[in-house]
């Protein structure tokens, strides 16, 4: 079954635009950290990224705004200070950053990458809306019942809860394969994992025996950007799949996962329209709880 994430996502952002309302804060920003690639295909990713913040900010009420740091590339210093600079206007209720960042460019004109954990570092934790600082992210693999939910774990479980509550109850028998270990996604699915007590967890990295894993696990999360990556055979019938994978053929956008898979397993979210908005919806959220608005 494929699920219906832009409906899901209508709903949770209907929750949240009256729970904003009814607190009358009518301040609350969302900073967004950006730069530019200087690559046409990356930059344009970056800006569907951002269009997509944009309009769910509008949508729910929270104001959204954007600070270009291509010009403070020349170091990671550089970079570095000027994040804790945006992050210190007070204005800014959370501060988030758009990943991947550019490389660094040297005055000699050598480029290096930066160094994307120190840069996130910079986001002080009661600002971090995408809970990728280790305090952050260490609070809510201890299980802090305050601690924000990463939004791509926020939207995993929103799905879960809707769809397959049962799967949420018994996470100590399941079989988890996280397909790609970056720092967004497969990163924050390991600690997912660890914080629930599953049975087993396979963080997959680019060479692995991807098959071997899919077949034998009852939750698959891709995040790999490689289309068609999973196809049928690859996979149990009642497992449940997350595609975070976004590539495109010919123009059109693909996700990791072949759509033929929607026919055999229990879940399947779709690419496009599927995890990526829904995970937006849930980066609000985060930002409205730092807000201090309460929702139900």
């Amino acid at each position: 079954m494929i699920v219906d994430c832009k409906k899901i996502s209508g709903e949770v952002r209907s929750i949240l635009r009256e729970a904003i309302e009814a607190s009358h804060k009518k301040n609350i920003r969302l900073a967004i950290v950006k730069a530019l690639h200087g690559d046409p295909a990356k930059d344009a990713q970056t800006e569907a990224f951002l269009k997509q913040k944009r309009a769910c900010g509008v949508e729910v009420g929270i104001d959204v705004q954007e600070y270009d740091v291509s010009d403070y590339l020349s170091s990671q210093t550089v970079l570095e200070k000027r994040i804790g600079e945006i992050v210190g206007v007070e204005e800014n209720t959370a501060v988030i950053i758009q990943l991947p960042l550019p490389f660094l460019k040297k005055q000699d004109g050598t480029e290096t990458v930066v160094n994307t954990q120190a840069a996130l570092n910079t986001v002080s934790p009661r600002k971090d809306a995408d809970v990728l600082h280790p305090e952050s992210f260490g609070r809510y693999e201890a299980g802090s019942k305050t601690a924000l939910v990463p939004p791509v774990i926020g939207a995993m479980e929103e799905i879960l809860r809707r769809e397959a509550s049962d799967i949420l109850t018994s996470l100590d028998t399941k079989v988890v394969v996280a397909v790609g270990q970056g720092l967004v996604i497969g990163k924050q699915v390991n600690r997912w994992a660890a914080r629930n007590g599953v049975r087993e967890l396979h963080g997959l990295r680019e060479g692995s025996d991807v098959s071997h894993y899919t077949k034998h696990a009852d939750i698959i999360v891709s995040g790999v950007g490689k289309a068609g990556l999973i196809t049928a055979d690859m996979v149990k019938e009642d497992a449940v799949m997350f595609d975070f994978g976004f590539s495109k053929e010919t123009g059109v956008a693909r996700g990791d996962v072949d759509p033929a898979v929607a026919q055999k397993v229990r879940l399947l979210t779709p690419v496009p329209g599927g995890m990526g908005p829904l995970s937006v919806t849930m980066l609000f959220w985060n930002v409205a709880r730092i807000a201090r608005v309460k929702m139900v």
